[in-house]
């Protein structure tokens, strides 16, 4: 259930709507308030921050074009005020006519685990950091360093139009793992294991994992460089899901499209993929990092598909770019903050899964590459070229992984040919990815990757 408090804030911004639309318009209001903590532990110091985030966005759609007022805090007789002023907008001629809801609904949404985070005392979650720091950097002695990082968020929003009274309340509990070896050359390589819930039960890590952790750091130590070239190449969920944000991010969100800055625009109705292949993008995934019951426009969650059974489909949309493009809306409407505007975002993006069992799959590689995972990737809308940066890669011979690991390869392409290449896709499926996207270098929002096993024949890697 939401807190009281949240509750009494989405009533008083009900109240404001009236004055919002006096002019005629359509107005809507969303209070943010997202709370964080950071501790980080290494082997020379102990690191713990806070911070908060608090404020109201105030829109008036006039028919052409959105005017809105970000208020910094909770000031009721300065939203009043701000509500006022935003009111005298004078309708215009609806030149875009906006998809907007027009059934009442009045929900309350929370996913804040089995323990909510928030009830854990500071003391108790230091001493969890503090424990599975000693657990990794004991579990190995090939250890230089190990770095456990904890994030916490708590971020809560409450969103009102004439028709809708909406709020949620989501938590986040983000511990990641880093184990730091050095290689004969003397370089430092490291590797690193992210596990992600809404709530504080999160904390109870596994030994295996730890393992996991120090076990691959370890291989990696005497990884050698990858000779460039073409293989066919099995790729794990993380890199999966690395591959569906880059491919079919930024390049899918409606505004990019509008401007004409993304090439995905040619490519509607058109087969890009094997029929086998659909990519997807939607925050209803229990447990991910991307999750949320309604975006920063009260649209409910709902699943896009981008790429439907090789055919590429539909964009991620804003409610204005919806309209500009005449497509259906999606749940993609996000701002970084009450000051932000609101664009076309990335929630969680990830392949389908498919029919094949990941060990078949595996097993019909006679010579080839397992990709584990890398350091990050970039994608270009406009020409549709990907890059992914620091790959780890594992020989695989006879359908089997050699322990032969290559470290810090680079994956290139253009886009349609890497999608035509895919030949086969597991049935296992999982979101791990945990992290933040920008549009460009600004406006972050939380998003996770993932998606099967994708086994892609002529993957270039240098």
């Amino acid at each position: 259930m939401a807190s009281p408090d949240l509750l009494a804030k989405k009533a008083f911004l009900a109240a404001l709507v009236p004055l919002l639309e006096r002019g005629g318009c359509t107005g809507d209001a969303l209070y943010l308030r997202t709370e964080y903590l950071d501790i980080s532990k290494d082997d020379t110091s102990t690191d713990v921050a806070r911070q908060s985030d608090e404020g109201v966005k105030l829109r008036v759609f006039d028919g052409q074009r959105y005017h809105e007022r970000g208020l910094s805090g909770w000031d009721e007789k300065a939203l009043r005020k701000a509500a006022k002023l935003l009111g005298q907008t004078r309708k215009r001629a609806a030149n875009v006519k906006l998809d907007l809801p027009k059934e009442p609904l009045d929900e309350d949404y929370d996913a804040l685990g089995k323990k909510d985070a928030s009830t854990v005392p500071l003391k108790e979650k230091m001493a969890s950091v503090n424990g599975l720091h000693r657990r990794l950097r004991s579990s190995s002695k090939a250890l230089i360093n190990a770095r456990v990082h904890y994030s916490e968020m708590r971020e809560s929003k409450a969103f009102v139009t004439r028709t809708r009274k909406l709020s949620q309340e989501i938590g986040g509990c983000l511990f990641i793992m880093i184990a730091f070896v050095k290689s004969a050359d003397g370089d430092v390589r490291y590797s690193y294991e992210s596990l992600f819930g809404h709530g504080w039960e999160r904390a109870a890590i596994p030994q295996a994992a730890i393992r996991k952790t120090a076990r691959f750091a370890g291989r990696i130590a005497t990884a050698e460089r990858l000779k460039p070239g073409k293989y066919l190449c099995l790729l794990t969920p993380a890199m999966s899901g690395l591959l569906a944000h880059e491919s079919f991010g930024h390049g899918m969100e409606a505004d990019t499209i509008y401007k004409g800055r993304a090439m995905a625009a040619q490519w509607f109705g058109k087969r890009i993929a094997p029929a086998s292949v659909s990519i997807a993008d939607g925050p209803l995934i229990p447990g991910s990092h991307g999750f949320f019951f309604f975006d920063d426009e009260g649209q409910l969650a709902t699943k896009t598909l981008m790429v439907d059974k090789g055919i590429v489909s539909l964009p991620l949309t804003d409610a204005y770019n919806a309209a500009r493009l005449n497509v259906p809306r999606s749940s993609n409407g996000r701002c970084e903050s009450f000051d932000h505007k609101v664009y076309a975002r990335m929630t969680n993006t990830y392949f389908e899964p498919g029919t094949a069992s990941k060990d078949k799959l595996l097993g019909s590689m006679k010579d080839g590459l397992l990709l584990h995972n890398s350091s990050g990737g970039m994608e270009d809308p406009k020409a549709w070229g990907i890059q992914i940066q620091g790959v780890v890669a594992e020989r695989v011979k006879d359908g089997k992984p050699t322990g032969k690991f290559y470290y810090e390869a680079g994956m290139t392409g253009y886009l349609p040919h890497v999608l035509r290449n895919i030949v086969g896709v597991s049935k296992e499926f999982e979101v791990p990815g945990n992290g933040r996207c920008g549009k460009g270098h600004h406006d972050w929002v939380r998003v996770a990757e993932g998606g099967p096993y994708l086994l892609i024949k002529d993957v270039v890697l240098s």
